[in-house]
């Protein structure tokens, strides 16, 4: 079985990047703020407008020099939470696509996002907050350089939404990103 180095580098090497890269730890992330009773929520599909702490890209695509493999989706939610809180813990139906191949299909990760079960990675039990998700991927999903690649999610129709509320999506993991090395 292949580590992550391996295997983004498999992929890298299969698409043609042959350019020098630097590799890191990598974390993306994008934020939706809900209009009233907003039930679905695109990521990294719409970057204007936003600052940079709403999302750290401005496209949907990596970088001719950058790739990633995701180790982690984390969802977290800020809440006006009028009259009661909106929560992660209700049904989602999560999907993330790649290119043209969806690499998540309709999964539900609330069960992660309090500790009233087990948890999916077996790593730890969920959070106590409603508002906070994040699971491990037992699989990782490579985003390789200039490929578009976009989640969406679907909130039960009991989640309680308020315009102005926010959800944001974060993929972690590990990356390579551009380096000049000798070449300037």
């Amino acid at each position: 079985m292949a580590n992550q180095v391996q295997k983004l580098a498999y992929v890298d090497n299969k698409l043609g990047v042959s350019l020098p890269g630097q590799q890191t730890t990598r974390v993306i992330y994008d934020s939706v703020t809900a209009v009233a009773a907003q039930g679905f929520f695109e990521f990294f599909q719409n970057f204007s407008g936003k600052t940079i702490f709403q999302t750290n890209l401005s496209t949907n695509k990596l970088d001719s020099a950058e790739s990633m493999v995701i180790k982690s989706i984390q969802l977290s939610g800020n809440f006006l939470g009028t009259p009661t809180p909106a929560s992660l813990a209700n049904h989602l139906n999560l999907n993330i696509t790649v290119g043209n191949q969806v690499v998540v299909k309709d999964f539900d990760p609330s069960f992660n996002a309090t500790n009233r079960g087990l948890a999916f990675d077996r790593l730890h039990s969920g959070f106590n907050s409603s508002g906070n998700l994040e699971l491990r991927l037992l699989t990782e999903i490579v985003i390789p350089p200039q490929v578009n690649f976009r989640a969406t999610l679907q909130l039960s129709d009991g989640a309680n939404i308020d315009a102005g509320d926010q959800i944001t999506m974060i993929f972690k993991g590990y990356g390579r990103i551009f380096s000049a090395g000798n070449s300037f």
